[in-house]
């Protein structure tokens, strides 16, 4: 006869022995002790992004400056060049 829809061979306790026990322990403590690991990494990760962060901060204000003053250079070149007055080209604006 036919086994009922439904039922398996199921395991007993009895089948998990001592040893599965601290196999499965020592698992658990490879993978916490990997799981420390990583979290020094990903902190060591994150400090090293936030100094790249600053760093470019830094780096794009002296570029703005930099065109700042290439801008003003060239303002300046451009009305000398024009032969006009100061008070004619602020005259020219308004």
């Amino acid at each position: 006869m036919p086994r009922p829809k439904g039922s398996k061979n199921k395991k007993t306790l009895a089948a998990v022995s001592a040893q599965t026990v601290s196999e499965i322990d020592s698992r658990i403590a490879a993978v916490e002790a990997e799981i420390e690991e990583l979290g020094e990494k990903l902190k060591a990760r994150k400090a090293e992004l936030k100094t790249l962060a600053r760093e470019k901060a830094k780096a794009d204000a002296a570029a703005a400056a930099k065109k700042a003053e290439e801008d003003k250079a060239a303002i300046l070149a451009a009305v000398e060049a024009s032969g006009k007055s100061l008070e004619e080209i602020l005259a020219l604006l308004k």
